[in-house]
């Protein structure tokens, strides 16, 4: 018996350990330099001493919570008192690290965003349901930050009730904005990691010479005309549109996030309370519109996809059941060919020498035999038509012989109606020579309905019009009946044959039951699955 090697067993733990701390380290290192930038571009957009219109880190955070695993959060939680702690530095010249300062309002964030992750329907970008669990994510966080736990900022306690509130909702509505301005596409950076491959990397390449080429008539319009640059900010829905409808939600965020962040930028240069929060609600608009429409469409050439591959397999399969349709026919044909002349040569042979034997007999009998002969007779005769008709219907002897116009026209079908009182009407015009398999599949079909007619219809009256075009064999038998009688071993087997045939030929097969009953078949007249 083997046993495991200790000091492997401890390589390995060793290395998977330090792998995790290496892990968590570049996560941490990548979260402080990402919010200290967030904090440094809206300190920037502070119109109001500590008052962001447009707070960024409210983004970075919401961002990072959602797309690390669980066992990062601890070290996202230590980071974020580190980064608060070099803010005070910044600022009072103190570095007062204290991991516990908010502590429940980091709690109940936490505990949000777990919620909103494992719920059925996650945040995301690429859904509509995805996109609206993100946004109500971001309200949820940012409204009970600010109303829950207004009490831990120390400079809301100088304000009053009404200042209060005007406060709250001021800084509420900048960590919404930051929120939905940075977080979809830190979300759609790292989606795009996943899927990168040589189509999708033309497709971003597609997309940022785009966006470059527009960001430099943007840039060059505002510069010789800065005047324009309300007229620029109105229009800057526009764009997001047909990046979305071009590029889906990849477009939608990526144009989104370049618009906003010129809008920033501008704020940023004038300084003006007024610019920054008339951007700020451009800021929400895009971001919310661009992520709603990208996801929906997005979704849509999902499904489109999924249709298309959907119809393929559907197409290759019609294909395998048409052939086999087809193969089906193809040895039927063949089995009642071989039946039918197994009849003709065994038992027909067989019935004629019966009856003629029958005939001798009936001279060399006496009186007292005679009738007895004359009953055997008759029943040799009933046994050779009942022969006769089982193999026409196996194989119809007149179609090779007279033709498929005459057969239909003047053949057994015509005479079996008459028998039956039914006005036929055949109309046949065909301008093409057809294929055997055409040939013995409309005979079959016409065979069928007039046998459908006679059994299950009232009908006094049958059309059966034949005509071709270019490429098509239509044929249309309709008959007056006013109603199906209703049997019950019929079992609808007859429009099944019908249908069968029709399929073997890659046609297609209507039934109408609108005065009276009416079967259109269309045969194409070039089929490569046709009967070998």
């Amino acid at each position: 018996m083997n046993l495991p090697n200790v000091s492997s067993l401890s390589n390995a733990s060793f290395t998977t350990a330090y792998k995790e701390v290496a892990k968590q380290l570049l996560v941490g290192l990548i979260y402080f330099i990402a919010s200290l930038a967030a904090f440094w571009v809206s300190q920037n957009l502070e119109t109001v001493p500590e008052s962001s219109a447009i707070f960024i880190p409210a983004g970075v955070k919401i961002a990072f919570y959602l797309l690390t695993p669980t066992r990062y959060w601890l070290t996202l939680w230590v980071v974020s008192r580190a980064l608060a702690a070099q803010l005070g530095l910044t600022y009072s010249g103190v570095w007062e690290f204290d991991l516990f300062h908010g502590f429940w309002q980091e709690l109940c964030f936490i505990a949000l965003v777990y919620v909103f992750k494992n719920s059925r329907w996650p945040p995301s970008i690429n859904d509509s349901l995805g996109i609206l669990s993100l946004i109500l994510l971001c309200v949820a966080s940012t409204s009970i930050k600010w109303f829950l736990f207004a009490s831990a900022f120390e400079f809301t306690n100088v304000l009053v009730a009404k200042e209060l509130l005007q406060y709250q909702l001021n800084m509420c509505l900048g960590d919404i904005t930051g929120s939905l301005l940075i977080a979809p596409f830190i979300m759609l950076i790292y989606d795009s990691k996943y899927s990168f491959n040589t189509v999708r990397f033309t497709k971003l390449f597609g997309l940022v010479a785009t966006l470059v080429c527009f960001i430099l008539i943007v840039l060059f319009v505002y510069a010789v005309r800065p005047d324009t640059y309300p007229l620029l900010r109105l229009a800057s829905l526009l764009p997001i549109i047909w990046f979305s409808y071009k590029y889906g939600s990849l477009g939608a965020v990526s144009s989104a996030a370049l618009i906003n962040a010129l809008l920033i930028v501008e704020a940023s240069i004038t300084h003006e309370p007024s610019n920054t929060y008339i951007s700020q609600l451009f800021i929400l608009a895009n971001a919310i519109t661009s992520m709603v429409l990208g996801a929906a469409i997005t979704e849509l050439k999902r499904k489109n996809n999924e249709l298309k591959q959907t119809n393929k397999e559907l197409k290759e399969q019609l294909t395998q059941n048409t052939a086999l349709a087809a193969k089906m026919v193809s040895v039927q044909e063949n089995e009642r060919k071989h039946l039918s002349q197994e009849l003709h040569d065994e038992l027909g042979q067989n019935l004629t020498a019966l009856k003629t034997d029958l005939a001798i007999l009936s001279h060399l009998s006496n009186e007292d035999t005679q009738s007895f002969v004359t009953t055997l007779k008759n029943n040799a005769n009933s046994m050779y038509d009942s022969v006769y008709q089982l193999m026409h219907y196996l194989r119809p002897r007149e179609l090779d012989e007279l033709g498929l116009e005459k057969a239909i026209t003047q053949g057994r079908l015509k005479s079996l109606l008459h028998k039956a009182n039914i006005k036929y009407q055949p109309q046949f015009k065909l301008d093409n020579s057809l294929s055997k398999d055409h040939e013995i599949a409309i005979y079959r079909i016409c065979q069928e309905a007039v046998t459908n007619c006679m059994k299950h219809s009232n009908a006094s009256k049958l059309v059966i019009n034949i005509i071709n075009s270019d490429e098509f064999i239509e044929l249309t038998i309709s008959d007056n009946g006013t109603l199906v009688t209703p049997t019950d071993n019929s079992g609808h087997y007859g429009l099944a044959f019908i249908e069968e045939r029709t399929t073997a030929l890659g046609g297609t097969f209507k039934v109408f039951k609108q005065n009276g009953f009416t079967i259109k078949v269309k045969l194409p007249l070039s089929f490569d699955g046709a009967i070998n």
